[in-house]
């Protein structure tokens, strides 16, 4: 299995960057996530990734960085279903100091009938699954703050109960792709030993974290054989795992991670 990061926070020149993520399956030819733009069709070209010929799509939660490249992906792809958690198209919005910035998806994208609204844990294909019921045993990152969000009862903070996660199983391990743990990074692996009674062979993916909760996560993180990490996860939060751990690497646009 190959999984390449088509787009980013940062990457080497020959690639365009972006506050976002977006990465790419090729065993099950599936899109996890879609930055905010048309970038990552355009590294994905430079790759030799074609976003035409994608089977299926995903995107982890309802923000812009995750999935604000979903118009050009219908452009691009005219065929490939895209699945997303209930109440993914909520308005959402941040607390800049007093002034609030939408960070929601396009609304008026909601009723294409390729897109494909969950309530609950998703079989995708034999060994690929998504899950959309995590549990809450930890509190939520300190970074969720001040995220909000628009419901029948007004502006209330962000639950992210849209937020979903992708699970593929090998024979000796499961395979994890998160977008921005906004759910809590713990409670989804908590989440997952409780439902897969597996070990996480490979976490990949945004954490939302910032330094004063990355010692929290070396204990569950030292048995995972492989982390690669980014976006959303804070520069002194990964030197923090990066100085306690061997098994943290970072991910950036165009990393390919190979995992047999």
């Amino acid at each position: 299995m190959k999984i390449t990061c088509l787009i980013e926070d940062n990457g080497p020149g020959q690639f365009k960057v972006e506050h976002g993520l977006s990465l790419h399956i090729d065993q099950f030819n599936l899109l996890f996530d879609m930055g905010q733009s048309h970038s990552f069709i355009e590294n994905a070209q430079e790759l030799g990734i074609s976003i035409s010929k994608v089977q299926c799509a995903i995107i982890s939660h309802g923000h812009y960085d995750h999935g604000g490249g979903l118009a050009h992906f219908l452009e691009e792809n005219n065929s490939a279903n895209i699945y997303i958690g209930n109440g993914a198209f909520s308005k959402r919005y941040a607390d800049d100091n007093g002034s609030w910035r939408y960070i929601g998806l396009d609304r008026r994208l909601s009723d294409n009938p390729r897109i494909k609204s969950l309530k609950g844990d998703t079989t995708l294909f034999i060994g690929c699954d998504i899950l959309v019921d995590i549990r809450d045993f930890f509190s939520p990152p300190i970074g969720n703050r001040k995220l909000y969000r628009i419901s029948e009862d007004g502006v209330v903070k962000d639950d992210f109960r849209d937020e979903i996660v992708l699970i593929m199983e090998s024979e000796d391990g499961l395979i994890v792709l998160t977008g921005c743990s906004h759910r809590g990074i713990l409670n989804i692996i908590e989440t997952i030993k409780r439902k897969y009674g597996k070990p996480i062979k490979a976490l990949i993916g945004g954490f939302h974290i910032e330094a004063k909760e990355a010692l929290n996560l070396l204990e569950p993180f030292k048995n995972i054989k492989e982390i690669y990490t980014g976006h959303c996860t804070s520069k002194e939060a990964y030197n923090i795992l990066k100085e306690n751990l061997e098994n943290i690497k970072p991910l950036h646009t165009g990393t390919q991670i190979k995992i047999r």
